[in-house]
């Protein structure tokens, strides 16, 4: 994948790091960084940010291999900024200094991703040329698809390996307004830390699960990776460890919750409480917390067999469909229609893979994000979609003795929402 500064930046091959394509900022960020490099030694894996719309999620582990808990902090976002992308940024960046301060986090050393709602994903197709890079045709074509002036993004692009389009080379570019990430890097400085990594929520979220894309055959495998938001759903189907297709959708449990408003004529808090109580919590198999179990390997497929049983691995519900139908919505409440736009969505993202993939179905699901602890809406969008799915808690690999710092949030419950924590965790610091 690759960074690239708008169109008249020359794109360079990155693994999923960030290359800060801000000038007036290139000679200070030097400086901060070189002065950073003792503490990779000392501290391990570096401090991951997530600025999603629920909540500012802050999580540090000391060791890629073993995946022990060194904090863990998560700030909820006021009910009254969940819309306001604007505000509800300058919320969480003026909370950071003090959420980092006060959380146990070692270092400064730093990584963030760019939020879901600031993305925008788009697939395109190019003709083959003989001398004409890819890099060079992507370039063109963004302004055009944007619809924007070049200088205002910046964007990041993927070829799609072995998609049937007709001898034609499938890309799918993912791009952010410039100023967003121009303010989350001046943020993280501002938080005294030290920006080493900026990533997309897809690159960390499939991080989050190398540990189960570990057989031969793994790329043969589609798996559809839904991450359910406060404000939007990610889309991403891959083969074994490599993305085939991304997408950010604006359905996410905000609509849900504006209809229950609406029925109920209640408030925003409200709403959202009765809904959650009537889908229910999904639970997990979970580990202990034990210095053993830190980092202890997830094994094959989810649901795989193992020696005739069914096995449910750690940190994986058991599958949606194979479980008593949960509750969805209050009483008296209609969310079909929010639903439905959802479910609509997600099918045409699995219609156009399996035009450009036709003997790879995607047949499992794999569900993240906030709004994925209500089992009854997994099931419905699982019911609809007609796929094997199961909710997944990446924070059960990570070991823990009970004892570490985690402000505002609960271990001992299943934490879907923080797959992409522990993704930027794990992936490169390349800044």
């Amino acid at each position: 994948m690759h960074w690239d500064a708008g169109v008249h930046g020359a794109a360079t091959p990155m693994s999923f790091g960030f290359r800060n394509p801000f000038k007036k900022l290139s000679k200070q960020m030097t400086r901060h960084l070189a002065a950073a490099s003792p503490s990779r030694a000392v501290h391990g894996l570096p401090i991951a940010v997530d600025f999603g719309v629920g909540s500012l999620k802050v999580l540090q582990v000391t060791s890629e291999a073993t995946l022990p808990l060194v904090a863990a902090a998560c700030l909820e976002t006021p009910a009254d900024l969940w819309t306001n992308h604007t505000k509800r940024l300058e919320f969480q960046l003026e909370a950071l200094p003090k959420l980092i301060r006060h959380g146990g986090f070692k270092g400064k050393r730093a990584v963030c991703a760019i939020p879901s709602w600031s993305v925008v994903c788009k697939h395109l197709q190019f003709p083959k040329h003989d001398g004409v890079e890819v890099e060079d045709l992507v370039a063109a074509a963004v302004p055009v698809q944007l619809q924007c002036d070049p200088s205002a993004v910046v964007y990041r692009y993927f070829e799609v390996e072995g998609a049937k389009t007709g001898g034609k080379t499938e890309v799918a570019v993912i791009a952010t307004p410039r100023e967003v990430v121009d303010r989350l890097m001046r943020g993280l400085m501002q938080a005294k830390l030290e920006p080493v990594g900026m990533h997309t929520e897809f690159s960390a979220l499939l991080r989050a699960f190398d540990a189960v894309r570990r057989r031969e055959g793994d790329q043969l495998v589609a798996t559809l990776y839904l991450d359910i938001g406060a404000s939007s759903t990610s889309v991403l189907i891959a083969h074994g460890p490599a993305m085939a297709f991304a997408r950010v959708i604006g359905v996410g449990g905000v609509h849900f919750d504006a209809a229950v408003m609406k029925q109920l004529k209640c408030g925003e808090e409200e709403a959202r409480q009765a809904r959650m109580t009537a889908g229910r919590a999904v639970s997990v198999a979970m580990r202990e917390a034990s210095p053993v179990a830190a980092g202890a390997p997830l094994g094959g497929h989810i649901g795989e067999e193992r020696r005739g049983e069914e096995r449910t691995m750690p940190g994986f519900s058991a599958e949606f469909m194979s479980q008593p139908l949960a509750g969805f919505n209050p009483e008296g409440v209609d969310l079909s229609e929010p639903l439905e736009m959802l479910t609509d969505e997600v099918s045409m993202c699995l219609r156009y893979h399996a035009a450009q993939f036709p003997e790879m179905k995607v047949e499992r699901a794999v569900f993240v994000g906030g709004e994925a602890r209500s089992l009854g809406l997994c099931q419905r969008v699982a019911q609809a979609l007609k796929v094997s799915a199961q909710m997944a808690d990446p924070l059960a690999r990570v070991g823990r003795t009970g004892g570490e710092p985690a402000l505002g949030i609960d271990m001992k419950q299943a934490q879907p929402g923080w797959c992409v924590p522990l993704g930027l965790c794990l992936s490169p610091t390349d800044l």
